[in-house]
């Protein structure tokens, strides 16, 4: 999207727009990647003028352009595309290698 397809009427949606642009070309320069929390995200908003509270931020990340850029919002801690989800576990083997464990006892026990 660029900034000549907004309403020049509206020059918060620029500013946003801009902004938001801004905020992906950091992240993608940033090889030891974000760990952001929202206050740290309004904060950055914040230096372009754009004040926003939490609700804001809520709703916006579910619109383009910052549902490009952020994934989600968990609790606190800002998500961003592309990043790794550390809240979500990863999938385990465990109940196959329990399964492995139990089928091996039982052959034991067999003999």
């Amino acid at each position: 999207m660029r900034l000549y397809e907004f309403d020049i009427q509206e020059p918060l949606v620029s500013t946003i727009v801009a902004a938001a642009d801004q905020l992906k070309s950091d992240i993608e320069q940033d090889e030891l990647g974000f760990e952001w929390d929202v206050d740290t995200l309004l904060k950055y908003f914040q230096k372009y003028d754009i004040h926003l509270d939490r609700e804001d931020l809520y709703s916006m990340i579910k619109v383009p352009p910052l549902k490009n850029i952020i994934k989600n919002i968990e609790g606190d801690k800002v998500v961003f595309v592309g990043q790794e989800n550390e809240t979500t576990p990863a999938p385990s083997t465990g109940s196959e290698d329990s399964k492995k464990v139990v089928s091996q006892m039982a052959k034991k026990a067999m003999k």
